[in-house]
């Protein structure tokens, strides 16, 4: 059998150590409002006189306006053709290696991903409340099979259907700050002849 070891302290009252020592400093109550309280009084001012059907209705009808439009990336519309590159190589912060202890990576090391795989794909970022960016998109010929466009602004299922194709949404800028990017539309693809990334801005006139 198992034993078990609990603290014989456990079983005193703890009012047997307890020694009235005073006051010390002054003694305010507290002040600050309970946060469930808080929560509870901001929702029954939200759906004051409303019954639970409605309550429920419109807590679904703002869940699907957040998925439709998320919050949006606000950037410049480009005015200018400019071109840059983006070296994708990272340096290795530990000694890789796979499920049988084999190292292919040590620490130290820089890897370029086109080492291994081409990129082979164009990212095409977008404002989709501007209809200039759309028709300009409408108009724009990659060099890839494989075209992702992605929106930092707009309602996903207006622009799905201007476009008749899928859609990503760069949920919190994370693509914007990993590249950089300061102005829409931009396009990102590889490099001719390079292990890089070419970044373009589109200046619409």
């Amino acid at each position: 059998m198992k034993k078990r070891y609990i603290l014989p302290v456990l079983f005193f009252p703890f009012c047997v150590f307890a020694k009235d020592l005073g006051t010390i400093g002054d003694i305010w109550e507290i002040q600050e409002q309970n946060l469930l309280s808080l929560i509870d009084e901001r929702l029954k001012e939200q759906f004051e006189g409303k019954s639970e059907e409605e309550i429920q209705a419109e807590v679904k009808k703002r869940v699907e306006e957040n998925a439709l439009r998320p919050p949006p990336v606000y950037l410049p519309v480009a005015t200018v053709d400019s071109e840059r590159t983006f070296d994708p190589s990272y340096t290795v912060e530990r000694d890789l290696a796979d499920h049988k202890g084999q190292v292919f990576a040590r620490k130290g090391q820089v890897i370029n991903p086109f080492d291994t795989v081409p990129f082979a794909r164009t990212l095409i970022f977008i404002d989709g409340d501007d209809e200039k960016q759309i028709e300009w998109l409408k108009s724009f010929k990659p060099q890839t099979q494989i075209v992702k466009i992605i929106l930092l602004n707009g309602d996903l299922r207006e622009v799905t259907e201007k476009l008749d194709t899928d859609l990503y949404f760069d949920q919190n800028g994370a693509l914007v700050k990993r590249f950089g990017i300061k102005a829409v539309p931009s396009v990102i693809d590889e490099m001719p002849n390079q292990k890089l990334l070419r970044i373009r801005e589109f200046g619409l006139k």
